[in-house]
C-alpha cells in the first residue's frame, strides 16, 4: 500500500534553497515590547536568528536588514468577531495600514502613553483581502490563548495558516499548542500550515522560546514571503527536523535527538515510533544516539484514507517541532 494523502503541501525537505531561522511575533517599544526596535533585532542577531519580523500592534516598525539579519515589514492586527470580542493575526509583507478598516468602534483602543493601539476590520476574511492586496501574508495569532472558535477559521478566506504554537501562551497559562483548531482544518480538507513563535514582549523570558525553520529560496523578503505562502517550512519549540518524507506506506524522519516521532492524520488516525522499553513501534527506529534517544526513525501506517500527513517530533524535554503537511 502506498500512503496516498489528499492534502499534501510543498515538502521544504524535498526543495531548493535555504534554512533560514525566522522570528515571526515580535514587539517592540512601538507597541507594548520592552526593547526599541534596533535593539530588539539585535538580540535575535545575537541568538542565531535569521529573519524577523517585528510585528508592533498596529504598526509597521521598520527596521533596516542587515547582511546578517533580514527584516520582514509586519504588524499584528485585528479583526471582530462580536461587540467586546476579536481576533488577532498576523499579516508579513505589508507597508501601509488604512486608517479605518471598516471594524466596530467600540472594538477599538487606544492608549497613547504605552503607544498600544487596536483598530479592528469587520471579519478575517476581509482582513485577509485587504493584505492580500498588498501581497502579503497572513497567519491567525494564537487561537487556543485567544479562545477562538473554530468556526471562527472555517469561515474565513485567505489566510496562509496558524500559529501551532505561541512560546509567550504556552509560558504564561499552558495555551500555547493551537494544533487542534489545525488539525481540524486539515481534517476539513483546507491547505493551511503552521508557524511557531515566541510572541517576544520580555526579551529576557521570551526571546527564543519557540521558531519557524523557513526554506527559502534565496535570503530575501521575496523568498520568505514565498515560503511562508507555499508552507515550505517546520515549526519548532525546540527539536530539529532534518529531513521528512513520504517513501511508499512509510513516513522516513531523521531529527535532533527525540523520545518520539508522530504522523498525524485525520480522525482516529496516525502513527508513531516512541523510544525506551515500552515504546511503541509502528514501524521502527533506524538510528538512535548514545542515550537511546531516536535520530531517524521509519513510520508505518495502513490507514488507507489518511487524509493528510504532518510529522511531530518530540524530545525528552517534552519540546515539540512539526512539518506542515507532506
Amino acid at each position: 500500500m502506498t500512503l496516498t494523502p489528499a492534502i499534501r503541501g510543498r515538502n521544504p525537505f524535498e526543495t531548493d534553497g535555504v534554512w533560514l531561522r525566522a522570528a515571526l511575533h515580535t514587539h517592540t517599544t512601538e507597541s507594548d515590547g520592552q526593547l526599541e526596535p534596533r535593539f530588539l533585532v539585535e538580540e535575535y542577531r545575537d541568538a542565531g536568528f535569521d529573519v524577523v519580523a517585528v510585528t508592533d500592534h498596529w504598526r509597521v516598525t521598520r527596521v533596516p536588514s542587515t547582511d546578517r539579519l533580514l527584516t520582514i515589514p509586519a504588524a499584528e492586527l485585528t479583526y471582530d468577531i462580536a461587540p467586546g470580542r476579536v481576533g488577532e493575526f498576523l499579516a508579513y509583507g505589508i507597508h501601509d495600514l488604512p486608517d479605518d478598516p471598516g471594524g466596530m468602534r467600540e472594538n477599538w483602543i487606544v492608549n497613547e502613553e504605552e503607544h498600544w493601539e487596536q483598530r479592528t476590520f469587520p471579519d478575517f476574511t476581509a482582513a485577509n483581502r485587504w493584505a492580500g492586496g498588498q501581497g502579503a501574508v497572513t497567519y491567525a495569532a494564537h487561537p487556543y490563548w485567544s479562545g477562538l472558535d473554530i468556526d471562527v477559521f472555517r469561515r474565513a478566506e485567505g489566510f496562509a495558516g496558524l500559529e501551532v504554537f505561541n512560546g509567550t501562551s504556552d509560558v504564561e497559562d499552558g495555551r500555547g499548542d493551537s494544533s487542534p483548531w489545525w488539525d481540524a482544518l486539515l481534517g476539513d480538507g483546507r491547505l493551511v500550515f503552521g508557524i511557531a513563535v515566541d510572541d517576544q514582549h520580555a526579551p529576557l523570558f521570551d526571546l527564543g522560546l519557540a521558531w519557524t525553520m523557513v526554506r527559502a529560496a534565496a535570503r530575501t523578503e521575496a523568498a520568505v514571503l514565498e515560503a511562508l505562502r507555499t508552507g515550505a517550512a517546520y515549526a519548532s519549540s525546540g527539536p530539529a527536523i532534518l529531513d521528512a518524507h513520504l517513501d511508499g506506506d512509510s513516513v522516513e524522519v531523521a531529527c535532533s535527538p527525540c523520545r518520539a516521532v508522530v504522523v498525524g492524520m485525520r480522525e482516529e488516525r496516525g502513527a508513531s515510533v516512541v523510544a525506551g522499553d515500552r515504546g511503541r513501534r509502528m514501524g521502527a527506529i533506524v538510528q538512535s544516539d548514545p542515550d537511546g534517544l531516536i535520530t531517524r526513525a521509519r513510520v508505518e501506517s495502513q490507514e488507507p484514507d489518511p487524509g493528510y500527513l504532518r510529522v511531530s517530533v518530540i524530545d525528552a524535554a517534552g519540546r515539540k517541532a512539526w512539518t506542515n503537511p507532506l
